[in-house]
């Protein structure tokens, strides 16, 4: 009787592409804490770090949920657009809406839905060096995250209101309207000095 022979192995043409740790190295934050350059340090201290990021950078953007800043459809958003608006113009940035909500495929209804960008090819493509993050959901901010992290040079900084997201060069946990204010007038207080010493 004649033996089984294995099945030829066949060769896959399968290349191996760059993607995203499936699992992050670091925990999120604890309370008063942040997340910067992959050490826990105090929340002061990382406000100071991003007046210090952003004020250097040559080109920063601001990525916010379009609900905070483009719609008027319920309680709030009014208010948390000119903070974040505030914000913007203190650091002297531009702030790029994010839509995180898909339009209903395979049919978009075009005279009410917009098929979103991707955050993280906008940054790639226009070449921005520090990206500050707000509000963004999270399931979206920390896949964009880590893609930014991993497939370009910029430095990211996520503000966010829940735990945090370990992908973000500076991460903030519990951030809030009032924390955003603070961090406007650290702003602020920055660029006075910078005009006094010139």
């Amino acid at each position: 009787m004649k033996e089984a022979q294995p099945a030829p192995t066949r060769v896959e043409d399968y290349r191996w592409m760059v993607g995203p740790e499936p699992v992050a190295q670091v925990s999120h934050p604890g309370k008063e804490m942040a997340l910067a350059d992959g050490e826990m340090v105090p929340v002061e201290e990382a406000l100071s770090k991003i007046v210090e990021k952003v004020s250097q950078a040559k080109k920063p953007v601001m990525v916010v949920p379009g609900r905070m800043v483009l719609w008027h459809w319920e309680e709030g958003p009014p208010g948390r657009a000119k903070v974040l608006r505030d914000l913007a113009a203190a650091m002297g940035t531009e702030i790029r809406p994010i839509y995180d909500i898909r339009p209903a495929y395979p049919m978009a209804r075009t005279a009410c839905e917009i098929n979103p960008y991707h955050g993280d090819l906008v940054i790639s493509h226009e070449k921005y060096d520090v990206a500050v993050f707000y509000g963004v959901e999270c399931p979206y901010a920390d896949v964009a995250l880590k893609i930014i992290d991993q497939g370009t040079e910029c430095y990211t900084i996520a503000l966010c209101g829940k735990l945090g997201h370990v992908d973000a060069s500076i991460t903030l946990r519990d951030t809030g309207m009032d924390r955003l204010k603070k961090l406007t007038e650290m702003f602020l207080q920055y660029k006075q000095g910078d005009e006094k010493k010139q």
